[in-house]
């Protein structure tokens, strides 16, 4: 039996080394796919899209073939010629996995108008996810803002709670564009927050850090102005400390009290000092101002009581030298 190809002159050729790479489905689909068209390289969120993967995978079916000797990249030598095994570069690249960051936001898939309706058509949990989102930031979206949501879903991996949390998070925080809410998801998927319990837990630290930060302003006269890098380290040590506003309203005035100004280094010590003590409420805080208030009591009447005492033997031995 004779086959023959039915594209004419359209047929991928391939070298015999990917023969005996042990490839997994989506490594060859990344190469088929660059292999039609090398221009791919330099697309990676469309190549990613169009090989049915991700980012990270992405590298890595990059890497596999790298290391069978298939691909290089201009002026790049090969480490290793074609003909040997790739069985242990393979288990070298699974010993030491590399973390990438996301590229930036502009690089996620771009849907057309034909795209995204038929998303909408096929998937009714899309449908509902629009319709929430919406919801919180109260408006219609845009086709732009569609292809943003749809691409955190489909390229990010994002399940419906997680987006739902942060969308919201970012209405508090009035982040009204989307494309900066792309930005901060990709951010927060950067530093490991990845699920929607995670999520929630860090917005929650994050909204009582925010929260905190504007009584502190209040309490210090910061007002709006910036703050410097000194003051935010020591407000976020605060908040980590689990130290609410009225904790830290006790280490301002003795601040006030003691340097007749608001300095936010000197409060910051009192405060790194009852953290160290292991004083973590108010109550707590409380009683060990009261110990503290009575020791130097004791030691002031003591130092009286010493002076007394040389006076009045200092007048007995005055009048003993007189007699």
């Amino acid at each position: 039996m004779e086959l023959k190809w039915n594209y004419g002159q359209s047929v991928l050729v391939l070298p015999a080394a990917v023969l005996s790479a042990d490839a997994s489905p989506e490594q060859l689909r990344v190469l088929l796919w660059l292999a039609s068209d090398a221009s791919l390289a330099s697309k990676p969120a469309q190549l990613a899209k169009l090989a049915d993967t991700d980012r990270a995978a992405l590298t890595d079916a990059l890497q596999f073939w790298k290391s069978c000797g298939v691909l290089t990249e201009d002026g790049e030598a090969l480490s290793e010629p074609i003909a040997k095994s790739t069985k242990k570069k393979t288990s070298e690249i699974a010993e030491k996995p590399t973390k990438k960051p996301l590229q930036r936001a502009d690089e996620l898939p771009v849907y057309n108008t034909d795209e995204l309706s038929d998303m909408m058509e096929k998937r009714a949990s899309l449908r509902l996810l629009l319709d929430a989102c919406q919801n919180i930031f109260g408006k219609m979206f845009n086709p732009h803002e569609i292809n943003i949501l749809f691409g955190m879903v489909d390229y990010l991996k994002l399940d419906e709670e997680y987006i739902l949390i942060l969308l919201a998070h970012c209405k508090k925080l009035e982040i009204k564009s989307f494309r900066a809410v792309e930005r901060y998801a990709i951010t927060l998927i950067d530093k490991g927050i990845t699920t929607a319990d995670a999520l929630e837990l860090c917005v929650q630290e994050m909204e009582a850090a925010h929260a905190l930060e504007g009584e502190i302003r209040q309490m210090f006269g910061l007002k709006s102005r910036a703050l410097t890098a000194k003051e935010r380290t020591a407000i976020e040590k605060w908040a980590s400390y689990g130290y609410n506003a009225e904790i830290i309203r006790r280490a301002y005035e003795i601040t006030v009290n003691s340097t007749s100004n608001a300095s936010i280094p000197y409060a910051n010590s009192i405060l790194e000092r009852w953290h160290s003590e292991g004083l973590k409420t108010a109550e707590e805080i409380d009683r060990r101002m009261t110990e503290e208030r009575a020791e130097k009591e004791n030691k002031t009447a003591l130092g009286n009581s010493f002076r007394t005492d040389d006076f009045f033997e200092a007048a007995l031995q005055k009048s003993f030298r007189k007699n």
